[in-house]
């Protein structure tokens, strides 16, 4: 097998560059909302940024004091552009059965059937791709090639983003050759902070380390898991582009969160928070969905502090009752909250189960609640028609609040 990994080059800040003209590697420039105040994310930076040890996802209060730096307002419609432009690009080299799209900046190509149809190395391959992306686009890639998708992963971001083409090849020789003595294992794709803790409590410090890791040990502290992490410390991947491009995950919770454009006290963002329990009342029922679970996490404001609470609760029956939904999570937020300014809130349903194999609650008016859920897939299908904000909650004409405006964004920020 035989797998690209395609990244694009700090992708949003890039393409800002582009739509002015400028090369990134030359010019200091970063996403983000000024309008949002100092506490604002920086969604990406220049690579010319990074290599003066600017990181992306830091906030505006941590950027360096420099008048040079372009604040540019985050433009999601125009990213997707050109991400859609760069797909099709990948479709010029293969069939999109053999891509999988990762994120908006990154995607996995199988390469495998068409070695033979090119008659090149992959090396050559990929080098054309990036050029092609670039000619069209002036948008630089890197590009990570291996036997399997997470081989691939890891020669991007170890290799390929070091490398003076940008190109990197790892197969399991290679592997234990170059990767075994990276240090921290963060740097190792599908290894997260909470893992690499455990990981160190054990003594392993590196893939070296867990690979000479009895598996029987492994499956004691991680279970499933601890397997699947003995077979990447071996450069061993099972799932296959097509695999990942057509899995589609079991939800067993969803929810919408938010970092407030500014700071809120505790009783205003209620506003804010039955906001949020409707739209998501209006999705349960258009999934046909109830919830048993609830979850509310609250980040208070780094001018008074930071810190937050996170709490979940079981609900006494399952429900998709916008009623019952927002006394519960009231009276949870109420149980916690501190009189503390609020910049984040976080909720969440989760013991999701499809609504026709509820039990009948027999304290509940089985006519009222029908009402009310009728009520609320019409208002789905509604907004599905006519848009996010063709019918919404008065409470949304208030002055603390904020559906409408967010309902504008793309993920969270500037659609234009």
């Amino acid at each position: 097998m035989t797998v690209f990994c395609i990244d694009l080059k700090s992708f949003y800040a890039s393409v800002e560059c582009v739509l002015r003209g400028l090369d990134p590697y030359s010019t200091k420039l970063v996403v983000t909302d000024e309008e949002r105040g100092p506490g604002s994310v920086v969604l990406a930076v220049t690579p010319k940024l990074k290599s003066m040890g600017v990181a992306s996802r830091c906030r505006i209060y941590d950027l360096p004091k420099d008048e040079e730096i372009i604040f540019a307002k985050p433009r999601m419609k125009k990213y997707i552009e050109y991400s859609t432009r760069i797909y099709k690009i990948y479709l010029d080299f293969v069939s999109k059965e053999d891509i999988h799209v990762y994120s908006i900046d990154e995607a996995f190509l199988d390469l495998t059937p068409y070695l033979k149809y090119y008659d090149k190395r992959p090396e050559e391959i990929a080098k054309e791709m990036l050029e092609k992306i670039y000619r069209e686009t002036k948008i630089s890639a890197s590009c990570g090639i291996g036997d399997n998708m997470f081989l691939a992963k890891v020669a991007l971001d170890i290799l390929a983003k070091e490398s003076p083409d940008r190109i990197a090849y790892l197969d399991q020789e290679l592997f234990k050759e170059k990767i075994w003595k990276i240090e921290p294992l963060t740097k190792i794709w599908g290894i997260g902070g909470r893992i690499e803790k455990r990981l160190k409590k054990m003594g392993i410090k590196n893939l070296g380390d867990l690979a000479r890791t009895p598996l029987e040990r492994l499956d004691k502290e991680f279970g499933i898991v601890g397997r699947e992490l003995l077979e990447h410390a071996f450069g061993i991947e099972r799932t296959t582009v097509q695999e990942a491009r057509n899995y589609i995950p079991e939800s067993k919770s969803f929810g919408r969160g938010q970092i407030l454009y500014e700071d809120y006290h505790y009783r205003d963002l209620e506003v804010i928070l039955i906001e949020t329990v409707d739209a998501i009342t209006t999705e349960l029922v258009a999934r046909k969905l109830t919830c048993g679970l609830i979850a509310l996490a609250v980040g208070y404001s780094a001018n008074a502090g930071g810190g937050g609470f996170s709490r979940q609760r079981k609900l006494p029956c399952r429900t998709n009752s916008r009623k019952v939904l927002v006394e519960n999570f009231l009276k949870l937020y109420y149980d916690f909250v501190e009189d503390r300014p609020i910049r984040q809130l976080r909720v969440r349903v989760g013991r999701l189960a499809h609504e026709d194999f509820v039990q009948t609650n027999l304290f509940v008016d089985p006519k009222r609640e029908m009402k009310e859920r009728n009520l609320y897939e019409a208002l789905g299908k509604i907004k599905a028609k006519y848009g996010k904000n063709a019918v919404h909650l008065a409470v949304s004409h208030t002055d603390k609040a904020n559906l409408l405006e967010r309902n504008k964004l793309i993920g969270g920020h500037n659609a234009e």
